[in-house]
């Protein structure tokens, strides 16, 4: 977390993909209040068919998306469960779900409820690496800064932010909601880590880390951010590269 200030990092992304002609800013708003939720949905990225993104033949393991999200997901639900939460998982198993499902079964939890949806990145630039986190709703400013620093601090990884982006995942559900994306499968570096078990279990322990300190203290000493206004997201609407002081991004759909 220190190392993640010391590098100025950490930057929101309010350039939103495609919806600079639609966006509206309203006022700051809706912070969450210590003890807001005691629920965490925790989502397993990609499964059945979809195998989300993959690593290339030049990375030192072949590694598949869905794998990493249901082995990370686990683990960060026996966190979650230990520290005195209630979890409920979008699958459990090798199981496709489509997008608007897990948001529904998300809704269904109500309020006092989170969403914190977990991918491996893919990209072709083996440069690009590190994780970064994603949140659209001003509720979930706070959860993702606290998550992605947590992420920060493990050791061997260079944070690639907190990044506002109208997703599915972020912008249509009707509970506060992140996006992890723990590690790119298209760099070494990242590669070796995300194959190996022992990092697993520190992102995931990053994650339900970050989780219980903001159930703990909410947005206290957390910026606040405008709400945007923005329609929901749908299959059709195109991810388009955003600008990064770090790596450039092909386009690739994860919400």
């Amino acid at each position: 977390m220190i190392k993640l200030f010391q590098r100025g990092r950490i930057f929101l992304g309010l350039s939103v993909l495609g919806l600079a002609a639609c966006a509206q800013t309203g006022p700051a708003a809706s912070r969450l209040s210590p003890g807001t939720f005691r629920t965490v949905v925790i989502d397993a990225g990609h499964g059945g068919k979809d195998n989300g993104g993959l690593s290339s033949r030049r990375m030192p393991y072949r590694l598949r998306e869905k794998d990493l999200t249901l082995d990370t997901a686990l683990r960060v639900r026996k966190n979650l469960r230990r520290a005195g939460f209630r979890t409920v998982l979008t699958r459990d198993n090798d199981t496709f779900v489509e997008l608007d499902d897990r948001v529904a079964m998300a809704d269904r939890q109500g309020t006092g409820a989170i969403l914190v949806s977990i991918h491996y990145n893919a990209t072709g630039n083996e440069s690009a690496n590190g994780p970064e986190t994603y949140f659209w709703r001003a509720d979930s400013h706070g959860l993702a800064t606290r998550i992605e620093r947590r992420m920060a601090a493990i050791g061997g990884l260079r944070p690639g932010g907190v990044i506002r982006r109208r997703l599915r995942l972020t912008r249509n559900p009707e509970i506060p909601a992140v996006l992890c994306e723990c590690a790119y499968l298209t760099n070494a570096a990242d590669n070796r880590h995300a194959a190996d078990p022992a990092f697993r279990q520190k992102v995931a322990n990053a994650i339900a880390e970050g989780v219980v300190e903001e159930s703990r203290s909410g947005d206290e000493g957390i910026a606040a951010v405008p709400e945007l206004y923005a329609p929901l997201s749908h299959a059709s609407d195109r991810v388009v590269a955003r600008s990064h002081p770090r790596k450039h991004h092909r386009v690739r759909r994860i919400g």
